[in-house]
């Protein structure tokens, strides 16, 4: 008996305790004074959304967009008289990608160098091929008429956002300038291009200057009046 005396005197303090904070069903009962822990954390949160400052900030998953490098305007030649062009160039070893209305273009970065790309006019049975400064639907003016079997150096395509080349960016070029040409009859008839200007003629003759060609005819052609090396040089 004398261990059950302790129990009893508790008694009245467990009920009191007891019937002050009653409990969930579920749940102990809690002391009194003490906050239950569902209690806690819905107060936490309240208190939270009352007070913006104190709202923790939310880290982000979105990736920032990189950069593109600043485009050499020396190598956007093809693209400088196509209004509303707008150019980008993520590596510097890669091509520069442009994008006008409905037409994606791209730059070929090798140029007329070694690992560039060639071929010949095709007149079609029509005399001359004509080389404008855009193609449609922007406008264009004529810059000149090269003839049937013209050397000519392929340095941008332009296409529709889905699909095949329409359009190609050529410069009529002395196919010896290339090593790759040397005593090659599939490079065409040997010296200074044939060219009929539209407009002024350069003063100077065609030349290969600081490995880039100077006073040479290019614009662009329909990609049908260019029979292209399809295996290089």
């Amino acid at each position: 008996m004398a261990s059950i005396k302790p129990l009893l005197r508790l008694l009245p303090c467990l009920l009191l305790v007891a019937c002050g904070n009653p409990a969930p069903d579920g749940q102990l009962p809690v002391p009194s004074g003490a906050t239950a822990p569902g209690k806690a954390a819905t107060a936490a949160v309240a208190g939270k959304a009352d007070n913006p400052v104190a709202a923790p900030a939310v880290a982000t998953t979105t990736a920032a967009a990189k950069p593109g490098l600043p485009v050499d305007s020396s190598q956007l030649r093809p693209v400088t008289a196509i209004p509303g062009v707008a150019c980008t160039q993520q590596r510097k070893d890669w091509a520069p990608e442009c994008v006008a209305g409905e037409y994606r273009i791209a730059v070929y970065p090798e140029g007329c160098g070694a690992d560039g790309f060639y071929g010949l006019v095709h007149a079609d049975g029509d005399a001359a091929v004509l080389l404008q400064t855009s193609f449609a639907p922007f406008p264009a003016s004529p810059v000149a008429k090269l003839r049937e079997g013209q050397f000519v150096c392929i340095a941008a395509d332009a296409r529709k956002q889905v699909g095949e080349r329409l359009w190609l960016y050529v410069t009529a070029i002395p196919p010896e300038s290339i090593p790759a040409c040397k005593d090659r009859e599939i490079c065409g008839a040997r010296g200074l291009p044939a060219v009929d200007w539209s407009g002024t003629a350069p003063t100077g003759q065609c030349r290969l200057e600081h490995g880039r060609f100077v006073d040479c005819a290019a614009g662009w052609v329909s990609v049908s009046a260019v029979e292209e090396f399809s295996n290089g040089l």
